[in-house]
C-alpha cells in the first residue's frame, strides 16, 4: 500500500464553529494512517480486540473503507475507476461496469465491520482542561475504546459526536485509541440516501477526527438570526458544562456593530447586535460578504472558552411576484430566479469523502463558472466545509435529508430520520448558503407509488414538515420532491421530469404551467392542495440515470429554453452538476474534468434570458419562412434600458465554407424586469441554398452590452448535384450513405468508387473533402480525453496521406446529427491534396480507400454531423 507522509484533509474542519487556531497546539488532526482490521466473523468484541495487537492492515482515515483513497490508491481513480474491492468478503468476485450500470458491487457481500486503531499523544498542557475527543461522522455504527476502556458509541452516519476522554488519559503518557465501526449490509432502515441500491456504500469514519481541549464550562453551541430590515442580528448561545455562576460572555465582530446587548441566563445568552444600517452589507451570491463573530466565554476575569464564526445578512421569504398572485423565492427582499444544479457530491476518489478542501471549493468555483446560482445537496448531508465554501464563494443550497429504504419504514427508521434532521439542522443552522431544506426526495422510503394510498405515511411526512418549519423557521421547507406528483403541505411547489422529445417536453411543461394554481390538486395526494407557493422545477434533464453516456448539451438548452418561456416558473435543477459512477448527465465528468457544449452554457444559465418559442432544430426548404415567438425574461437586479433584440443567420455549405450574416436584423424591445414577457415575432427568408445554418440572437443594453444571447439551428435542405462545373473547377459530392454515417470500429477499410466526368485530360489538381472522426461507441460528450484514429487514404492503388483524427466529438456543434435523429456526434473537416500526376485515371474512375488503425472511422453524410457534405472531390482544371 502507497506510504504518506502529509496528513490527509489537514484543514480545521468546522469553519463556522472553530475553537482551534493552531494544528498541534490548540487542536490535534488525527487523520492520517490507522492500524486496521476487518471482522467478518463479528468476534472482536468477544476477543479483545481493542486492547490487543491483531491488526493486520493499515487504511488511511478519514476515507471510507470503500473507496480507493482509504488504501492509498487515489491515484488510481477515474471516471470508471471508483471503488476499492478491499472492501468485499470476496473481492475477485465484485464486478464493476465502470462507465455501465452494470455489475455486482452495489449488492455483493461486504465487510460490515471494521477496527481502526492508533496512538494518540496529548499535550501536558491541555491536562487543565478537559480533552475532548471529535468525530466529523461514522458510518454508521461507532464504539470507541481508549487504552482498552470504552469511552463512548454513536448511531448516525452523517452527523457529528463527541467524546470527552480526559480521565483515562495519563499525562506525559501515549494512549491508544481504538474505533470499532459497523455499517450493516442491510441498512434500510438507515438514512443513507444514494447508498442505498446506487451507487458505492461509505462505511466507517469518512469525516475528520481530532482532539481538541476546552474548558470545563464551554460554548456548547449558537445559533445566529440575522434582520436586513431593522439591520439586528440576534444569537441564542447555549453554555455547558461546569458552573454557571459568575460566567461571562463577551462577543467581537468587524461588523458595524453600534450597540450590543448580551444577556448570560443560566446556560443560556442572548445576544443581540444593532448594526449600522447604512453600513450593513448583505450576504448574497454575487456579493457574499460575511462577518466575522468571536465569543469568549469569561470567568474571574479570565477567558475559559473562545469560538470563533461568521454570519451573512441575508433573508429568505417567499412573495408574491409583483403584479401576479403567484409567489416566487426572496433573497434579500428581491425575487430570485433560481439556477440550479442537482449535486450528488461524491468523489471518484473518496466516495462520501473529497480528496482534499481544494476539491471542494472547486466544486463550488466550477458550479457558478457554469452561470449556476443555486445547488440541491441531494440526499447527502455534506461535510461542513462544503457549506463554508458556499458561504465564502456565494452559492445557494437546497439541503435534503437523506432517505431510509422503502422496506426500512417503520418507527426505528422514523425515529432515525428525525434524529438526523434535528441534528443537521442544529450543525447547519448558521450557513448563510443554505436556503431551503428538502425532507424527502420522491416518495424514496414512503412507498413510492403506493403512497398516494397510504394515508398514515403522507400524515407523518405533513408531520415532518411542520418539524422542520418549527426547527429552522429562517427558511423554506420541502416535504417532497416528487416525480408522480404527490405533495402534502410544502413551501416549493417543485416537480421532476426526464424527457429527451422536443414536443414531449413542451407539452408537459406547458401542461404543468397550466394546472398550477391555488386550490389546484395536481401535483399533490390525498386530497391536498395547491396554494400559492412558488412552482420550481427541482429535477430534470434529457438524459436520465440510466440512458448511457451521451451528450447533454443539446437538450440542456431546448428544455432549460422552453421552461423560460413560463414566468409562473421561479426556476429550475438540472441533473446534474457532475456525472457519478454509471450516471453521466452532469456538466462535468465524475473525476470534475470539463466537457464541452459548443456554446457558452453562461448563455443559458442565465438571470436575462431571450427565449426563442421554436424547436431546437428543424429541416426546412430553400427560401422557406422561419418564424418564432422571442421572450425576455428578465431576472438579474440590473437596471437596464434602451434594449435592442439584434438576430443574425450564419451558416456552413456543402463546400464546408462558413457563410457570416446570411439574413440579419434588430428591433428595440422592452426588458422589463422580473417578468417573462413576449417582446418580438421574429419572421425572415431562409437562404436558397444548401446549409446547416445558426440563427443567432441577442440584446444589448444602454451601453451596447450583450445582456442575453441564444440561438436554434436549421437545416436548408436544397438538392446538390452529383456534379458541379465551371470553367476551371468541377465539384462531384458524392453521398455514400444518403442521409446516415458509417461506421467503423477499429481497424478496416472504406471504400469509396467515384465516376469522374470526362474532363481527365485537363485536370491540374484534385482535393478530397469529408468530415471524419474517430469511433466511440454511443454519444460521449466532448471533453478532453481525446480518442485518436490515423486513418491513411489511398486513391486508386497510390498511398495519398495519412491523416489524424483527433477525436469523436458529439455536443451541440454536430447539429445536423440532432436535426435527423443522430445524437450529436460530428467529425472534423478534412481536406486533402491529390497529385493527379501519379494517378492512373484512364478509367474514369477515383477509387478512394479510407484504412483506420484501432481508433476507427466514422465518415458522415450530407445529412449528419456538422457540415452539410459527404465525400466532394475538386478537380481544378
Amino acid at each position: 500500500m502507497k506510504r504518506i507522509i502529509d496528513i490527509p484533509r489537514p484543514e480545521y474542519p468546522r469553519p463556522n464553529f472553530q475553537r482551534g487556531s493552531s494544528e498541534g497546539i490548540d487542536w490535534i488532526n488525527l487523520n492520517g494512517l490507522w492500524d486496521f482490521r476487518f471482522d467478518p466473523d463479528d468476534i472482536g468484541e468477544s476477543e479483545g480486540w481493542h486492547n490487543s495487537e491483531v491488526y493486520n492492515d493499515k487504511i488511511i482515515v478519514p476515507y471510507p473503507w470503500e473507496s480507493l483513497a482509504a488504501w492509498g490508491e487515489a491515484d488510481s481513480a477515474s471516471n470508471s475507476n471508483y471503488l476499492s474491492t478491499n472492501a468485499y468478503l470476496e473481492p475477485d468476485s465484485v464486478t464493476c461496469g465502470g462507465l455501465d450500470n452494470s455489475g455486482n458491487y452495489r449488492d455483493a457481500d461486504r465487510h460490515t465491520i471494521g477496527w481502526y486503531r492508533r496512538t494518540i499523544v496529548v499535550p501536558n498542557s491541555w491536562f487543565d482542561q478537559r480533552i475532548i475527543l471529535k468525530f466529523g461522522a461514522v458510518d454508521w455504527q461507532a464504539r470507541v475504546w481508549v487504552n482498552g476502556q470504552l469511552v463512548g458509541e454513536n448511531e448516525n452516519g452523517y452527523l457529528p459526536f463527541e467524546i470527552d476522554i480526559t480521565d483515562y488519559l495519563v499525562g506525559g503518557q501515549s494512549a491508544t485509541l481504538v474505533v470499532r465501526a459497523y455499517d450493516p449490509q442491510d441498512h434500510s432502515a438507515q438514512p443513507a440516501g444514494k447508498q442505498i441500491g446506487w451507487y458505492v456504500r461509505s462505511s466507517g469514519i469518512w469525516q475528520t477526527v481530532y482532539l481538541e481541549p476546552r474548558s470545563k464550562t464551554y460554548i456548547q453551541d449558537f445559533k445566529t438570526y440575522t434582520d436586513i430590515d431593522t439591520a439586528q442580528v440576534k444569537i441564542n448561545l447555549n453554555i455547558a458544562g461546569g458552573e454557571i455562576d459568575g460566567i461571562g460572555l463577551a462577543v467581537k465582530s468587524n461588523a458595524p456593530v453600534k450597540q450590543t446587548e448580551i444577556e448570560v441566563s443560566g446556560n443560556q445568552a442572548f445576544i443581540l447586535l444593532h448594526l449600522e444600517p447604512e453600513l450593513v452589507q448583505l450576504w448574497d451570491v454575487d456579493t457574499p460578504h460575511l462577518y466575522d463573530i468571536d465569543f469568549n466565554l469569561r470567568k474571574d476575569g479570565q477567558v475559559i472558552d473562545q469560538v470563533s464564526s461568521y454570519f451573512g445578512m441575508r433573508k429568505v421569504t417567499r412573495q408574491l411576484l409583483p403584479g401576479t398572485n403567484y409567489e416566487y423565492v426572496f433573497v434579500n427582499n428581491r425575487p430570485t430566479y433560481l439556477l440550479g444544479a442537482l449535486n450528488q457530491s461524491f468523489t471518484p476518489e473518496g466516495v462520501y469523502t473529497f480528496l482534499d478542501d481544494d476539491q471542494i471549493k472547486n466544486d463550488i468555483v466550477r458550479a457558478k463558472e457554469f452561470g449556476f446560482n443555486f445547488l440541491r445537496l441531494h440526499i447527502k448531508i455534506d461535510e461542513p466545509r462544503l457549506y463554508y465554501w458556499a458561504d465564502k464563494l456565494g452559492i445557494l443550497f437546497m439541503c435534503d435529508i437523506p432517505n431510509f429504504g422503502d422496506s426500512g419504514y417503520g418507527e426505528l427508521s422514523q425515529k432515525r430520520w428525525e434524529e438526523t434532521l434535528r441534528g443537521t439542522i442544529d450543525r447547519d443552522f448558521n450557513h448563510p448558503s443554505i436556503i431551503a431544506w428538502c425532507d424527502f426526495n420522491e416518495t424514496w422510503g414512503l412507498g413510492y407509488h403506493q403512497y398516494a394510498e397510504m394515508k398514515d405515511r403522507q400524515e407523518w411526512v405533513r408531520q415532518m414538515y411542520h418539524l422542520t418549519r418549527e426547527l429552522d423557521p429562517t427558511r423554506l421547507a420541502e416535504d417532497n420532491s416528487p416525480c408522480i406528483y404527490d405533495h402534502v403541505e410544502t413551501d416549493l411547489n417543485t416537480w421532476h421530469f426526464y424527457i429527451n422529445d422536443y414536443q414531449e417536453a413542451k407539452d408537459h411543461i406547458a401542461n404543468v404551467v397550466e394546472q398550477t394554481y391555488p386550490g389546484s390538486e395536481f401535483n399533490y395526494v390525498g386530497g391536498n392542495q395547491q396554494t400559492n407557493a412558488p412552482l420550481l422545477n427541482s429535477e430534470y434533464g434529457g438524459i436520465s440515470a440510466g440512458s448511457g453516456d451521451k451528450d447533454i448539451s443539446w437538450s440542456f438548452k431546448f428544455l432549460t429554453n422552453e421552461m423560460r418561456l413560463y414566468q409562473k416558473i421561479g426556476g429550475y435543477i438540472y441533473t446534474e452538476l457532475q456525472d457519478i459512477e454509471w450516471e453521466h448527465n452532469g456538466f462535468m465528468n465524475y473525476d470534475r474534468s470539463l466537457k464541452q457544449f459548443g456554446y457558452d452554457c453562461n448563455d443559458i444559465n442565465a438571470l436575462d434570458f431571450i427565449a426563442i418559442d421554436h424547436h431546437p432544430g428543424l429541416t426546412f426548404e430553400p427560401g422557406q419562412e422561419f418564424s418564432a415567438d422571442v421572450y425576455s425574461s428578465h431576472f438579474s437586479h440590473k437596471k437596464v434600458s434602451d434594449t435592442v433584440l439584434h438576430w443574425r443567420l450564419d451558416g456552413l455549405d456543402h463546400h464546408g465554407q462558413k457563410h457570416l450574416d446570411l439574413v440579419s436584423g434588430h428591433t428595440d424591445i422592452t426588458f422589463n424586469p422580473y417578468k417573462v414577457d413576449k417582446v418580438h415575432h421574429l419572421s425572415l427568408k431562409l437562404p436558397d441554398q444548401r446549409l446547416v445554418g445558426t440563427l443567432h440572437i441577442w440584446v444589448t443594453d444602454q451601453d451596447d452590452s450583450v445582456i442575453a444571447r441564444n440561438f436554434v439551428n436549421v437545416e436548408v435542405l436544397k438538392p446538390i448535384s452529383a456534379v458541379e462545373q465551371s470553367p476551371d473547377l468541377t465539384v462531384i459530392n458524392h453521398d455514400f450513405t444518403g442521409e446516415s454515417l458509417v461506421v467503423i470500429e477499429g481497424e478496416g477499410t472504406l471504400s469509396n468508387s467515384i465516376e469522374l466526368p470526362d474532363i481527365t485530360k485537363t485536370i491540374k489538381s484534385m482535393e478530397l473533402i469529408f468530415e471524419a472522426s474517430s469511433t466511440v461507441i454511443g454519444s460521449p460528450q466532448t471533453d478532453n480525453e481525446l480518442w485518436p484514429s490515423e486513418v491513411k487514404i489511398i486513391s486508386n492503388g497510390t498511398d495519398i496521406d495519412t491523416i489524424n483524427l483527433p477525436n469523436s466529438p458529439a455536443d451541440a456543434r454536430g447539429a445536423l446529427s440532432y436535426i435527423n435523429g443522430i445524437d450529436g456526434k460530428y467529425g472534423h473537416l478534412v481536406r486533402v491534396s491529390i497529385d493527379p500526376s501519379h494517378l492512373d485515371l484512364s478509367g474514369g474512375q477515383l477509387q478512394i480507400d479510407l484504412q483506420s488503425d484501432s481508433g476507427g472511422l466514422t465518415l458522415y453524410s450530407q445529412r449528419a454531423g456538422r457540415y452539410p457534405l459527404a465525400i466532394q472531390v475538386r478537380i481544378h482544371h
